[in-house]
């Protein structure tokens, strides 16, 4: 059996995915991490979406990684109900009825350019509480996982076999707010540690 390229770039960015799971469930298990709930709820019914518009759009093994990640998600959600950030301020709480709530419009359409729209703006509003917990706690995030996230998510955008903004967009966002987030919880480590 052959593999093509683009299988192989999906099949290598989905086992690094699985790499930087364990990396992050071991980091939540050692009392490391702690994932913050609204978050990860919301971005496994993102990613979920997100798999799904990649599929209809003909995204092939470039959609694998997603589809896993999102899976993922669910289980981190699921840990935080243990091991996560207890503290749930307003804002949080804000930002995860917003989330819920922008996934109805979604829902509705049948327009796959507005659903990808709409679910890369709820992705950047639900990581809002995981911003503002490792603002103040920027030590309790492992930024090891988050990095590996961004190198499968790029593998995945090679893995396409259709390059539409249905197919990318999401993606990008993703790598875009998980550097962002990289960078600012190493720049608050920093300014703590003076």
């Amino acid at each position: 059996m052959d593999l093509t390229y683009a299988e192989i770039l999906g099949a290598t960015a989905t086992l690094i995915g699985f790499y930087g799971q364990y990396i992050y469930v071991r980091s939540i298990l050692k009392g490391q991490t702690k994932p913050h709930l609204f978050t990860w709820i919301v971005w496994g019914i993102l990613g979920g979406i997100g798999f799904f518009a990649q599929l209809h759009d003909h995204a092939g093994p470039g959609a694998w990684a997603l589809g896993v990640a999102s899976t993922f998600c669910l289980l981190n959600a699921a840990l935080s109900l243990k091991y996560g950030e207890k503290e749930f301020t307003r804002g949080d709480k804000i930002s995860l009825i917003a989330s819920l709530t922008a996934i109805l419009p979604w829902m509705l359409t049948s327009d796959p350019l507005g659903s990808v729209l709409l679910i890369s703006v709820i992705d950047i509003v639900a990581f809002y509480p995981t911003f503002r917990k490792s603002w103040m706690k920027p030590g309790e995030e492992n930024l090891t996982s988050y990095n590996i996230a961004n190198l499968k998510f790029v593998l995945s955008l090679c893995a396409l076999q259709a390059f539409t903004i249905n197919t990318v967009l999401y993606t990008i966002v993703i790598i875009i707010t998980n550097a962002a987030f990289v960078v600012m919880c190493l720049i608050r480590r920093k300014q703590l540690a003076k």
